[in-house]
Parts: C-alpha cells; sequence; structure tokens
C-alpha cells in the first residue's frame, strides 16, 4: 500500500505503483586520473548526462491526471508541493 501524492489516496492492496520522474537536470561526470608527468591525480571530465532530481509515486487514477495536465499545470504541481 501507498499514497498517491497527486489524489493523496491510500491505494489498494496489491494495486501496481507507478513511479515518474517529474524532474531532472543536467550533470558533468568526472573521474580521477594519475597524471604520469606530475605522478598527481587530476580530475577528469568524461561525460554529461542528467540526474533525477523528483520522482512521483502515482496510482493509475493519478498517472491519467499526470497526463492530461499541459507541462505548465505540471510545473505548477511541482512548484505547490
Amino acid at each position: 500500500m501507498y499514497r498517491c501524492e497527486i489524489t493523496n489516496k491510500v491505494s489498494e492492496p496489491g494495486d501496481p505503483l507507478n513511479k515518474i520522474v517529474a524532474l531532472t537536470r543536467p550533470k558533468t561526470y568526472f573521474r580521477w586520473i594519475k597524471n604520469e608527468e606530475n605522478n598527481r591525480w587530476e580530475e577528469v571530465e568524461v561525460g554529461h548526462g542528467s540526474e533525477v532530481v523528483r520522482e512521483l509515486s502515482l496510482s493509475a487514477e493519478g498517472l491519467q491526471l499526470w497526463h492530461s495536465w499541459s507541462d505548465v499545470d505540471r510545473e505548477l504541481f511541482l512548484k505547490a508541493k
């Protein structure tokens, strides 16, 4: 059992949980590599990606509501919580 974050209702036992990634932010990944010339460790950029900032736990009803909203409505919902 879980609580839907949109409808705020408690689920029935056995209802499937839907996880939605609501917010992400860009992330640069680094790796420590030993420089053979001066024998020191340096932090080197190895890639770009994104990381999850916020996930929502939704019921089937909450998932339908989420998909029916526009991007502006979704943004307002996330700011209100």
